[in-house]
C-alpha cells in the first residue's frame, strides 16, 4: 500500500509510470512492485480512483493457516528440517500452498543455499 501512495503522488507530480517504476526500484529494490502493476495503478488513479486500498474480495477464508497448524509445522521442522513441503503437507493433511505460506510467511524460514564445488583431482604426473 505504501508503494501505491508513492505511485499516486508521482502521478500528481506529472511523472510517467516508467519514471515512477524506476524510482520504486531504486527505493524498494527487489521488493518494488512490477512495472505492469505501476501502469495499472496509474490508470486507476487517472480514471478517478482515490483509494489506495484493495477492494474487498469474496471467497473462502483460509482454514489451514491456523495457530495450531503453524505450531505443528514448527515442531515438524524442529524435528527434521530436511523434510519436503509435500511430506509436511501429507502428514498434516493440509495443502502444499498452506504449508509453504506457514513456513515462509508465518515462521519466516528461508531455504539455505548449498553450493557443491567439484573436487579437483591431481594427476600423478604433476
Amino acid at each position: 500500500m505504501e508503494q501505491r501512495v508513492n505511485i499516486k503522488f508521482r502521478l500528481k507530480l506529472g511523472k510517467t509510470a516508467t519514471e515512477t517504476h524506476e524510482m520504486l526500484v531504486k527505493v524498494y529494490g527487489v521488493d518494488a512492485v512490477s512495472k505492469k502493476c505501476v501502469f495499472e495503478w496509474f490508470k486507476r488513479f487517472r480514471d478517478g480512483e482515490e483509494d489506495v486500498k484493495d477492494e474487498p474480495r469474496s471467497g473462502r477464508p483460509p482454514t489451514s493457516t491456523t495457530p495450531d497448524n503453524i505450531e505443528r509445522v514448527r515442531w515438524i521442522l524442529d524435528d527434521d528440517r530436511r523434510l519436503s513441503l509435500r511430506k509436511i503437507a501429507e502428514e498434516l493433511k493440509i495443502s502444499l500452498d498452506s504449508v509453504s505460506n506457514i513456513i515462509y510467511e508465518h515462521l519466516q524460514k528461508r531455504k539455505k543455499k548449498v553450493y557443491a564445488f567439484p573436487t579437483l583431482r591431481r594427476s600423478s604426473n604433476v
